[in-house]
């Protein structure tokens, strides 16, 4: 039993620290890129030919740490997709570049795990896997993100409880949850 936990965390491990290829992609992946020197990750559904859906802030940015600050800055829009940052707010399609930029830099991809045992998520970072089993096929999970999409039926972004993680665990799953959010709530209260 110790030893098949222990392939699972390795293997685990594995995945979350390798860079995922953009050629490897598939559409109903769940991916996300670390952002802000990896003090969190953006979260999004992969949906095929270059472009991820995702949920972004409905309102002016604020800061994601009290300590960090965000200054706004024009953007041109992106040549391949037209989304210009700053400007699009709640669920969004944009190129995988778009979804994966920070502060003109392109983030390394990651696939986000999903049936993690409890014991491998207590040794991953905060944000890369979750216990609960994906329970959609990959074009169910596209066919949701594009409803959402359309419909822009995610509602009002909230940092602790609807954000991009939140999204696109819904999206695999039907339950919107975070682990990044939950560690970060931790963080807050230790720092009380």
């Amino acid at each position: 039993m110790m030893n098949k936990i222990r392939t699972e965390v390795e293997d685990g491990m594995k995945l979350i620290w390798k860079k995922v290829d953009p050629k490897d992609l598939k559409p109903g992946d769940h991916i996300y890129a670390y952002k802000r020197y990896g003090s969190y990750s953006h979260h999004g559904i992969y949906v095929g030919d270059g472009y991820v859906i995702h949920f972004t802030r409905t309102e002016i940015k604020e800061a994601i740490l009290p300590f960090s600050r965000v200054e706004p800055e024009t953007v041109p829009p992106c040549p391949e997709c037209g989304y210009q940052e700053n400007t699009g707010r709640g669920v969004i399609k944009t190129c995988l570049n778009c979804f994966r930029r920070g502060h003109k830099k392109l983030h390394s991809i990651h696939y986000f795990m999903y049936g993690v045992p409890q014991v491998g998520l207590l040794l991953k970072k905060s944000g890369t896997c979750s216990t609960l089993s994906c329970t959609r096929s990959p074009g169910q999970v596209v066919e949701v993100a594009y409803e959402l999409l359309k419909s822009n039926g995610f509602g009002k972004y909230d940092l602790t409880s609807k954000n991009c993680e939140h999204f696109a665990t819904y999206c695999k799953t039907g339950v919107p949850a975070s682990v990044q959010t939950a560690f970060y709530e931790r963080l807050m209260k230790f720092g009380k």
